[in-house]
């Protein structure tokens, strides 16, 4: 690569581009934008169309999964991501599908803050009256997934994209790289990052950096980890030294290499903060 992609150019894998698999072109597309993002650039950031295409995969998922209902409640119907969607959808030209979206935004416009509140916080999963109104269009969408695929229509307005670049998967990965370091506040984006972070991976970091090891990915949680006799959940990782994970008992943390249930590699008192 002797130039760099413009950042408003949706950029996606050689092998993915090469690939006749419809998913392999999303995918790739997916993951150079969540590479960006753990990059710590921001939304507005990243290349527009890229996004749409990300956010029309995220309601295809979320509805073929869940239905309709689960999209709204998920998302809490934000205004940023259905607006991408909506207009992801209007520039791929899937205007069938575009139409059974409105029919959802018809159905949460009609609807008070108060009902959509309770909604949010309802159970999603048990009875719920709300959430099997909301479901009024699933028919129509999945009558419409077999006779015209939104997957395929994604994959094929992104690789026909006129600013579409395809890198191979090192030029990839030092593309997003580059565009991180780039960021003239990455160091407080980091740290505003890594103080949100969830209590597990604050304290996944503090025991890989007492071990003297380096934190590469936190892979699974195992609910079913049993300590002491008592149930717990297992928190598994990847370091420069390979497969670990982190059991938390409130005052203190352990760390355990690969499947390991003894001899804790670290043990962490009770973290400050």
């Amino acid at each position: 690569m002797t130039t760099h992609p413009s950042a408003d150019a949706p950029v996606v894998s050689s092998v993915a581009f090469a690939s006749d698999d419809p998913l392999a072109i999303i995918q790739s597309n997916i993951d150079f934008l969540n590479a960006l993002f753990g990059e710590h650039l921001w939304a507005e950031e990243v290349p527009a169309d890229a996004l749409r295409s990300y956010y029309v995969d995220y309601w295809l998922a979320q509805v073929s999964n869940g239905d309709c209902s689960q999209f709204i409640y998920n998302t809490q119907w934000n205004k940023q991501v259905v607006a991408l969607v909506r207009e992801g959808l209007e520039a791929m030209g899937a205007t069938e599908h575009l139409a059974i979206f409105e029919r959802s935004a018809q159905q949460v416009d009609g609807m008070t803050p108060e009902q959509l509140e309770a909604y949010y916080a309802s159970d999603y999963f048990g009875d719920n009256p709300t959430r099997d109104t909301l479901n009024a269009p699933n028919d129509a969408f999945f009558a419409l997934e077999k006779t015209d695929p939104l997957l395929v229509k994604n994959a094929a307005w992104l690789r026909a994209h006129p600013d579409l670049v395809v890198l191979s998967a090192d030029e990839l990965e030092a593309e997003a790289r580059r565009r991180g370091a780039a960021l003239p506040d990455r160091a407080i984006r980091e740290a505003a990052a890594m103080a949100a972070e969830p209590r597990y991976l604050k304290l996944i970091r503090l025991l890989c950096e007492h071990a003297g090891q380096t934190l590469e990915q936190v892979t699974a949680a195992d609910p079913k980890r049993i300590h002491d006799g008592e149930p717990t959940v297992a928190y598994h990782f990847v370091t420069d030294k390979g497969h670990h994970h982190m059991i938390d008992l409130g005052d203190r943390a352990l760390m355990f290499h690969g499947d390991s249930t003894t001899d804790p590699v670290f043990q962490l008192g009770e973290p400050e903060g």
